[in-house]
């Protein structure tokens, strides 16, 4: 008698509940035991089955095993929960480590040249001198400040409005010599295109009411030795 009433005691902890493979039974079955899980196991068995289900409903799991008991469920529950904040911390370091890596790049090419936009202006389109589309031109100039001959510089200018808000941007890459110490100017060009809203943002910017920003990508030297910052 005592040993019956030691497993009716023992088989009447809610963790040990078999969760039903009906889910017709849960509200009959599942239910009066999740009511006595303390609040935080009881939002862990809800997350589980919950994931579960969905899983096989999209064909991403064979959803709850049969015979799983709820304390089973829980523990798979923190196991998996565990497993995703271990990957969400290495994505977060991740990022901050190539964040990082491309701020370092970025001012090593910064100090090694400057780059600014000195003027731009539009071009319509001219039968007689054989410009058959309109033109976006923009002259750059580059300072060399390293000791080393550079051969060439690439990166990209934004354009920021007078409400700081960045409109459009314009790629260039120059394949110029400039001896350690000296500067040049650059001039580059890209057909207007009055359907793409940054070309047209930029060809509407009124002199004055703007700035620019230089983001460098790249500085070859004379020899082949680069300096290069992630995209």
């Amino acid at each position: 008698m005592l040993a019956a009433v030691v497993l009716v005691v023992g088989c009447s902890k809610p963790t040990d509940t078999v969760i039903p493979s009906d889910m017709s039974k849960w509200d009959a079955e599942l239910a009066p035991a999740a009511k006595k899980l303390p609040e935080e196991d009881r939002k862990l068995l809800t997350a589980f089955v919950m994931r579960a289900k969905v899983g096989q409903a999209f064909g991403k799991g064979e959803g709850i095993p049969f015979g799983m008991t709820v304390g089973e469920a829980i523990a798979e529950q923190k196991k998996w929960a565990e497993e995703q904040r271990q990957k969400a911390a290495e994505e977060q370091a991740l990022k901050e480590r190539l964040a990082k890596e491309a701020l370092d790049a970025q001012k090593r090419i910064n100090e090694a040249v400057t780059v600014a936009l000195l003027s731009k202006k539009q071009l319509l389109s001219d039968y007689r001198v054989g410009r058959y589309q309109e033109e976006q031109v923009f002259v750059v100039g580059i300072e060399n400040k390293s000791a080393k001959k550079i051969i060439g510089v690439s990166g990209e200018i934004d354009f920021i409005d007078v409400f700081d808000k960045t409109v459009a941007s314009t790629n260039f890459a120059a394949s110029e010599s400039i001896a350690p110490g000296a500067s040049i100017k650059w001039t580059g060009s890209r057909k207007y295109n009055e359907f793409i809203s940054e070309q047209r943002a930029m060809w509407n910017l009124e002199e004055g009411k703007y700035t620019t920003k230089f983001t460098p990508w790249e500085v070859i030297f004379e020899g082949g030795e680069k300096l290069s910052a992630p995209r």
